[in-house]
């Protein structure tokens, strides 16, 4: 074999090699997206309404309850967020034993725990399987559900970082569709209606397993829109899960 020859395929090999390389320098960010209908907006009732790797470069993984499989867990290894669709019964997720423990590790991790709008139930905002995993990682529901539209306000900036970069939410006006009156003081109000603090229709709680996040929405205008302020709330909310608003 002579030495040209060997020559040749070390280069060949070093052409493979260096895409794979990059890869592991620059890792790509993912999240985790679970709807009721449908895999991939932009579609109707498709949550969110548009791509999220378009203005965030953000790697979308989509599952329902018809494509839940093992690969759910494995991607949520490698996400910092997941998603829970506007109009969503959730409980495939909560149910299963694997995924709440890959859940659990986003959390510990510093991840986020989205859940978007919903209309609830008789005054039920969360089902059951929702709220006993809610009870396995120290966090208490928000309560007493009520439906009805009303005119938003988010809350002073420094209540959160969320509303403060990289774009100015606080004081802002939106809009919802129900509300909780009853939450734990460890849960920080972002938004209520307009005229009652006392109805909050944006919750945060940090802290969960140590570095976790989770938000309860009822903003129905979130990740529906990619411009205005609902989009900013989106921008806001991506950039401090993945480390550029912290």
């Amino acid at each position: 074999m002579s030495r040209r020859f060997v020559a040749v395929v070390l280069l060949l090999i070093a052409a493979i090699a260096a895409p794979l390389a990059a890869q592991d320098i620059l890792p790509l960010k993912h999240i985790v997206i679970f709807n009721n209908n449908g895999r991939k907006p932009p579609s109707a009732c498709v949550y969110p309404l548009f791509r999220l790797s378009e203005p965030f470069a953000l790697v979308e993984d989509f599952y329902t309850p018809g494509t839940l499989d093992a690969t759910i867990v494995d991607n949520l290894g490698r996400a910092r967020m997941l998603y829970v669709g506007q109009y969503c019964n959730e409980s495939p997720l909560f149910a299963d034993e694997s995924i709440c423990e890959a859940v659990r590790a986003l959390l510990k991790r510093g991840g986020l725990l989205f859940f978007d709008y919903a209309t609830g139930s008789r005054g039920i905002r969360f089902r059951p399987d929702t709220v006993q995993f809610l009870k396995s990682v120290g966090v208490t529901a928000p309560s007493e559900f009520h439906p009805g539209y009303g005119k938003d306000k988010f809350a002073d900036a420094k209540a959160h970082a969320v509303l403060a970069k990289p774009v100015p939410l606080g004081g802002k006006d939106a809009g919802h569709y129900g509300w909780w009156e009853k939450w734990p003081a460890e849960q920080i109000l972002l938004a209520h209606d307009s005229t009652d603090k006392g109805k909050a229709t944006l919750l945060v709680q940090d802290g969960v397993l140590g570095k976790g996040t989770i938000m309860f929405n009822q903003l129905p205008g979130a990740f529906r829109s990619p411009s205005g302020i609902y989009f900013d709330l989106v921008r806001n909310i991506i950039a401090h899960t993945y480390g550029e608003g912290r």
